[in-house]
């Protein structure tokens, strides 16, 4: 919607409180009579004279004079309908019209505009009545309106003191226009910058607005001098709620510049735009503050790079994430068995020789266990491989949970697995491995009711620090060898 220029609001205004004046002064001063109070007190004088004549022509008894007196009047006035006159319980004696069809008692015995009532007395004693109506006014309520004085009055006034006071209030607004004081030059290179630049008075009114602002604000952006700067829609709609916060307002309460505050707005010319606002207060050589400057640079494109940059920068990082997490799961593959998922063969001495190392160099002791299924061949030659393979795979699992979270696992080959056990002795390492061997023997006893699954295990630890771990793992082997040859299901320690 439009706005309204300044000069045409004043000029309502003007030609509002002028008609109000004229209707205070009617209302108390009665300056403009009313046609139709004028007109009943003309047409009642007209009657009662009237009357009179009646009166004198009714005491002679001449009722045909009367009868004539009554058709010439009627005949003179062309506004008169009917004349009659009546004598109470006698009805009509005269008239003059068709006054039976026109006449209408008035309401409470009181004349009327288009029905008049004389009384008739006689020897103080009321004797009848004269009776006179008239055509009604057939003009429209326009018409009507521009015959009453007051309506004319006020119109007349309304439209030519719109004119004259719009011309006073123009030339009196070209003398008191704010940007007067602001040089065309200093217009002309606002209107270069890109930034929206808009100065204020101290009351937060838009004194100058740059070509830039103007196109933020939309097509009626020339007509904004005048205007508070926080009123524009576009732009209240993400200031604060206090009017006090704005930054150009606290600028001038301040005394001091206010920047970099972001507002995200929806101005007439497109979409949402990102804008940082920058406030300067306009002191005058008294340090008094008079105003302020503010401008708004627009940081859509560049926030919109961001974004772009940002949503690359996260995609970059799903991307490297994937290739970390499938990396970790290809690493898994590669150094863990898929049946049991203990390490393999060779991540087995790699975990191995990295212990030995640490075990080395801190004087820490290391072991080794060695287990073997016991008659694992009798299994797969009974019950098949596919039953062979879960033993071994609950085996391997049984392993795990039985040992400590530092313990490395791997399965060696087939039925047999290897236990590195940093910082472990051999006493140590021989209660574990008892504990192995009972949680198998239960485990699996459970798990395979049909079958008896047992392993034997082989204990070694490194004794002068000097051994290496095809070493280590050797001897723990031969202590293996050693329990089962001894009836298998037990634990042996390498000499």
């Amino acid at each position: 919607m439009k706005r309204i220029r300044p000069s045409a609001q004043i000029t309502l205004g003007l030609v509002l409180l002028t008609t109000a004046v004229l209707l205070l002064v009617d209302l108390l001063f009665n300056v403009f009579p009313d046609p139709d109070g004028q007109l009943m007190r003309v047409r009642g004088a007209h009657a009662e004279s009237l009357a009179t004549q009646v009166s004198v022509l009714l005491q002679r008894g001449d009722e045909h004079s009367l009868s004539l007196a009554l058709a010439r009047v009627r005949a003179r006035d062309s506004s008169i309908r009917s004349l009659a006159v009546r004598r109470i319980g006698h009805g009509l004696l005269a008239r003059s019209g068709d006054h039976e069809r026109a006449w209408a008692e008035p309401r409470h015995a009181r004349s009327a505009l288009t029905h008049l009532l004389v009384p008739l007395t006689q020897s103080g004693v009321r004797w009848g009545s004269f009776e006179m109506t008239f055509f009604p006014d057939d003009s429209g309520p326009l018409q009507r309106v521009f015959a009453h004085p007051l309506w004319v009055t006020l119109l007349s006034t309304a439209l030519i003191g719109a004119l004259v006071y719009w011309v006073y209030i123009r030339r009196a607004l070209m003398h008191l226009d704010p940007t007067a004081v602001i040089p065309e030059r200093v217009r002309l290179a606002f209107d270069i910058m890109t930034e929206g630049v808009a100065v204020l008075d101290h009351r937060g009114r838009l004194l100058l607005a740059n070509s830039a602002f103007r196109t933020l604000h939309g097509k009626d952006g020339t007509d904004l001098v005048g205007m508070r700067l926080s009123d524009l829609p576009w732009l209240a709609a993400s200031l604060p709620p206090n009017a006090a916060d704005h930054p150009w307002s606290r600028a001038m309460h301040q005394a001091a510049p206010v920047r970099d505050v972001a507002i995200e707005v929806a101005p007439a010319a497109d979409g949402r735009r990102k804008l940082a606002v920058n406030c300067a207060p306009i002191s005058d050589a008294r340090g008094m503050v008079r105003g302020c400057i503010a401008t708004f640079a627009d940081l859509t494109a560049l926030h919109f790079a961001n974004e772009r940059l940002t949503d690359t920068l996260r995609e970059l990082r799903a991307s490297r994430d994937e290739v970390e997490q499938k990396n970790v799961e290809l690493e898994h593959m590669a150094t863990h068995d898929p049946l049991t998922g203990c390490l393999t063969r060779r991540a087995l001495f790699d975990r191995m020789m990295r212990a030995r190392e640490d075990a080395r160099r801190s004087g820490k002791p290391l072991s080794c266990l060695a287990v073997d299924i016991d008659q694992f061949k009798s299994v797969n030659d009974r019950f098949g491989h596919v039953l062979g393979d879960r033993v071994v795979e609950e085996v391997g699992k049984t392993l795990a949970a039985s040992l400590r979270g530092t313990d490395i696992v791997g399965r060696y080959g087939g039925d047999e697995f290897f236990v590195g056990m940093p910082g472990c002795d051999a006493e140590h390492a021989m209660q574990l491995a008892e504990k192995v061997r009972r949680s198998i023997k239960q485990h699996c006893g459970t798990s395979f009711p049909e079958l008896r699954v047992t392993v034997s295990i082989g204990v070694a630890a490194m004794s002068g620090g000097e051994e290496s771990v095809a070493a280590l793992i050797e001897q723990a082997d031969q202590a293996l060898y050693a329990a089962k040859s001894s009836g298998r299901n037990r634990v042996k320690i390498a000499a």
